[in-house]
């Protein structure tokens, strides 16, 4: 539901059924979005929601159009995202969730690529992606958007909302921005809640759900029983789930103690973990991990957004005179050697960018807070790691050494031990002697 080919054989599979294809004469259409939203506008007018009914039956066009889009939007992510989902945008107004940032897009592409490999090659698991990101990217905003879609579109589906702490997984939180995205969906694309808790859970008539928990959590689903801390998910099955900010969970242990069992190995699952980096803990060794293939569920699901991906957010227009530090240039080859790893392509930062990083490089060093700068608007993930732990190294000297270094050409390895020890053994050593 992901990758545009999954998304056409999808619809063309639903075609292929002869009652749904006499119903949908003319196949599945793009609607224009404003064709959409003056389509939501008009049915709202018919609907009560405090008495849950309409005021008078659909037509037979709105009926078809109805339709249409429940089918078409359980299929195809981006055409729901586009049409019917609604954020708060910046904490200042209510508005689209499209056109989305290149960072959202960059990663809604990577789990379309993982969707279509996993897909292609018959592999039996689902989409597991670890995202290590600079703030405020729009990532929690996307990947809740991904939970709701499944939960309103899929009977039965489960989605787990997951971060550090209660105050960050709740309604102030991730939970908030879920339910924000199904208060505003229109009444034919929502099932009908039979339960919503604030900060604890949203059941459907349909089965799916979406609960919350935190790292902090009691034993998942004996809370009230008095159970012990760091099991969350024990007892259940979750469809998906988001896991936000694991730098700082308390207890990181109990995902793979606890909760990844609870994911059934199905090409339906979905789960994305994400978080800034805060030095080398579990979260440095699950990347690690899932870099180097040692964790299947994870392979070649690690996607890196560093600072510089969304121009639109991190720039400020330099004064005309403005010459870049040398520090700055160094920082500036780095995301040109580094960035196509991640990317897939160039990047050169613009003039903008570059006076963005060095000032705010500059406040953060003026108020003791470089380590917190560096790790939290990353340019590589080993510079989202390494610049939070202590070290005898002053930090601003690791940064320089960081900067100025090049890729490794070749590894080598001296063993001297075993080198004399063999000469011995074949009696060659005793010529070398004195």
């Amino acid at each position: 539901m992901y990758h545009p080919d999954l998304v056409e054989a999808s619809l063309a599979a639903l075609l292929a059924e002869p009652a749904l294809a006499k119903l949908l004469p003319d196949g599945f259409e793009v609607f224009p979005v404003g064709t959409c939203r003056a389509m939501v506008a008009e049915l709202d007018r018919l609907y009560d929601p405090v008495k849950g009914r309409l005021s008078r039956p659909h037509t037979k066009d709105e009926a078809r159009f109805i339709l249409h889009e429940q089918l078409r939007t359980a299929v195809d992510f981006r055409y729901w995202a586009e049409r019917y989902g609604i954020i708060n945008q910046d904490g200042q107004r209510i508005g689209p969730l499209y056109p989305l940032w290149e960072s959202q897009e960059f990663f809604l592409d990577r789990l379309a690529t993982v969707q279509e490999s996993r897909r292609r090659t018959g592999h039996p698991d689902g989409i597991f992606i670890n995202t290590l990101k600079a703030r405020q990217l729009g990532i929690s905003t996307i990947t809740e958007a991904l939970g709701v879609h499944r939960t309103t579109t899929q009977p039965h589906f489960r989605w787990l909302i997951a971060s550090d702490v209660p105050e960050n997984s709740g309604s102030e939180g991730m939970f908030g921005i879920a339910e924000h995205y199904l208060s505003h969906l229109p009444y034919w694309l929502v099932p009908r809640e039979i339960g919503h808790k604030k900060d604890q859970h949203v059941f459907f008539a349909t089965g799916a759900r979406i609960l919350v928990e935190s790292g902090k959590s009691m034993k998942g689903g004996l809370q009230d029983q008095g159970g012990t801390k760091g099991q969350i998910g024990r007892s259940r099955t979750y469809g998906g789930a988001h896991l936000t900010e694991l730098s700082t969970w308390e207890r990181p242990e109990q995902i793979d103690d606890s909760l990844m069992p609870t994911f059934p190995e199905s090409p339906d699952t979905l789960v994305v973990c994400e978080s800034t980096g805060k030095g080398f803990n579990w979260w440095s060794d699950h990347w690690d991990a899932a870099a180097h293939g040692q964790d299947p569920r994870f392979s070649g699901g690690n996607v890196f957004i560093g600072w510089y991906v969304e121009k639109q957010k991190y720039w400020l227009p330099p004064p005309a005179h403005w010459s870049p530090l040398i520090s700055t240039l160094e920082h500036a080859r780095k995301v040109e050697r580094e960035a196509p790893r991640w990317m897939g392509r160039k990047v050169t930062l613009s003039r903008a960018q570059l006076y963005w990083w060095e000032t705010h490089r500059a406040l953060a060093e003026a108020k003791n807070e470089l380590a917190r700068f560096l790790e939290e608007y990353p340019a590589t993930p080993q510079e989202a790691f390494q610049f939070s732990g202590k070290s005898v190294f002053p930090l601003p000297v690791r940064e320089r050494i960081d900067n100025q270094s090049r890729p490794i050409m070749d590894v080598w390895e001296v063993r001297v031990a075993a080198e004399v020890a063999a000469l011995r053994h074949t009696g060659r050593g005793e010529e070398a002697e004195p």
